[in-house]
């Protein structure tokens, strides 16, 4: 991707971007600093994307390098903000015909979007099963009866 197509998506996310030297660029964003490397005028690709918390600075004398490489742009934005979930807390959903959720039960059921999360929504199920019973009796202060459901397993009840 080009360097202007970079620096323009991370302006359309409210993102700021800070020129360092040698055609490296860089975002502080959360307690996160991703960077990248791109010439100046903005004609080039962009590569070696780059992401590390705040505060942490490389040690050469014993080989110490914070932080990890993406491959691509769209993965450095979505660490820096996660996409929200496809479904808004109140809404009423089901459990969508997939191998996952023939594993963990959820096929056809009812629930209701609690929380939203990055491509993943906390929902309350309208039918608790015998097993999500003898949990809320076995840790009736730790479980509430909700489980984490990926946007992909999910799709609105009409």
């Amino acid at each position: 991707m080009k360097n202007s197509k970079v620096i323009a998506k991370a302006k359309k996310l409210g993102l700021t971007v800070e020129t360092g030297h040698n055609g490296k660029y860089y975002i502080v964003h959360n307690g996160k600093v991703a960077s990248w490397y791109g010439n100046q005028n903005g004609e080039g690709d962009a590569h070696l994307f780059h992401i590390k918390s705040e505060g942490q600075e490389s040690d050469p004398y014993t080989d110490y390098y914070p932080g990890y490489f993406v491959d691509n742009p769209t993965q450095l934005f979505e660490t820096l903000v996660p996409p929200g979930s496809k479904f808004k807390p109140g809404t009423l959903i089901r459990g969508k015909a997939t191998k996952r959720s023939q594993r963990y039960g959820y096929v056809a059921r009812l629930g209701l979007v609690v929380e939203e999360g990055a491509k993943q929504a906390k929902v309350q199920w309208v039918t608790p099963t015998a097993s999500e019973l003898r949990l809320q009796q076995q840790y009736p202060n730790s479980y509430n009866g909700t489980t984490w459901v990926s946007d992909r397993d999910l799709v609105v009840a009409a």
